[in-house]
C-alpha cells in the first residue's frame, strides 16, 4: 500500500501549478515510490531492533553520564564536608582560643581587682593607725597641758 495516494499528488500537484498536467501523473507516482522506498527499511524489523538497540545503547550511556555526574557530586559533596568540617574545627578552636583569652583577661582582672581591694585594706589600716597615733599625741599633748597647768596652778 502506498504511503501517499498517486491521484491525490497528482491533483495537488495540478493545483498547486507545480507541474503541467501532462508529468503531474508521473511526478505522483515518482513521489509515492520515493516515499515508499524511504519508509520501507524504516517498517523492517532488522531497522526497528538496530534502532531499538540505539535507543538502549543511546539510554545505556545516558544513564552512564547521570551515575556519573552524580558520583561527581558525591565526591564535591564529599570534598564540601570535609571543607566544612575542617571550617567547623577551625573556628571551634577560634572559639575555644578566645574564650580561654577572656577567662585570662578576667582572670587578671579579678587578681587586679584583688590586689586594689588589698591596697585599700591596707591604705585603711595605715590610715586607722595614723588617726590612733594623731587622737593618742592630741590626748597626750592635752594631758601634758593639763599637768603644767595643774602645776602652774598648784605652785604658781
Amino acid at each position: 500500500m502506498p504511503a501517499i495516494s498517486v491521484l491525490e499528488a497528482r491533483d495537488e500537484l495540478i493545483e498547486r501549478g507545480l507541474c503541467p498536467e501532462r508529468l503531474a501523473e508521473p511526478v505522483a507516482v515518482f513521489a509515492a515510490e520515493l516515499l515508499d522506498e524511504a519508509i520501507e527499511p524504516l517498517a523492517r524489523k532488522d531497522s526497528l531492533e538496530a534502532l531499538i538497540e540505539q535507543w538502549r545503547v543511546e539510554r545505556a550511556e545516558t544513564a552512564a553520564q547521570q551515575a556519573q555526574f552524580m558520583a561527581d557530586i558525591r565526591l564535591e559533596m564529599g570534598e564540601f564536608r570535609k571543607e566544612l568540617n575542617q571550617f567547623r574545627e577551625e573556628h571551634n578552636q577560634r572559639e575555644r582560643d578566645r574564650d580561654e583569652r577572656e577567662r585570662q583577661r578576667d582572670e587578671r582582672e579579678r587578681e587586679r581587682d584583688e590586689r586594689e581591694r588589698q591596697r585599700v585594706r591596707d591604705q585603711e589600716g595605715r590610715d586607722a593607725k595614723m588617726r590612733q597615733w594623731v587622737i593618742a599625741t592630741v590626748g597626750l599633748g592635752i594631758a601634758a597641758v593639763t599637768l603644767v597647768s595643774g602645776l602652774i596652778a598648784a605652785f604658781g
